[in-house]
């Protein structure tokens, strides 16, 4: 069991309620008010965002995540996943789970492999206007489709679009990223 020191959380990219924060689109805000994330420590002109399950979880029990307590699925995580914010919240649950089952670590590591593609979509294929379909796209589909679906994309543009087109390089990966979510039954729409 993780427990925290001084109600910091020593991995701020999985919230304490599961949620994938490194793959949230305010994470990557280049300029101005990106989102550090809640339990965030405050920094000049700014605070941290601890809501009610941080708090619970954080400031008040110690724990990295809501992964951490016996009372997983406590009353405070019921419906989280039924509804989006920035980040979808459809695999909340299912990455406490995860972590409780596998370990921090094991998580982590998929985290990171999930976090590298969403960095190459961005570099390569952003357009200004599909930063939350590539973060939804990398919280939601599994890693290697990912990654095949890069490959395949960065194939296509290097093959047939003007490299420096970034609306034609963006079109080419959101129309493949929703074909491979669509052979999946994945949507790649948040749910408000």
């Amino acid at each position: 069991m993780a427990r925290i020191v001084g109600s910091r959380k020593e991995f701020p990219g999985i919230a304490a309620c599961g949620i994938d924060c490194c793959l949230c689109p305010m994470h990557h805000v280049w300029e101005g008010d990106g989102c550090p994330g809640c339990t965030a420590p405050a920094s000049p002109g700014r605070t941290g965002r601890w809501c009610a399950i941080a708090r619970c979880a954080v400031r008040e029990r110690g724990y990295e995540t809501c992964a951490d307590c016996p009372e997983l699925p406590c009353q405070r995580l019921q419906g989280i996943d039924e509804s989006d914010s920035f980040v979808t919240h459809r695999k909340t649950l299912e990455n406490l789970f995860a972590i409780r089952t596998a370990g921090m670590s094991s998580f982590l590591s998929q985290q990171d492999d999930r976090l590298a593609v969403l960095r190459q979509m961005l570099a390569g294929f952003d357009d200004g206007r599909s930063k939350s379909l590539f973060c939804l796209a990398s919280a939601l589909l599994p890693v290697q489709d990912l990654k095949d679906t890069v490959a395949m994309s960065r194939a296509q543009v290097n093959g047939a679009v003007v490299t420096d087109d970034r609306r034609s390089r963006a079109l080419v990966l959101r129309t493949n990223l929703k074909e491979v979510a669509g052979s999946l039954g994945i949507d790649l729409r948040l749910r408000k």
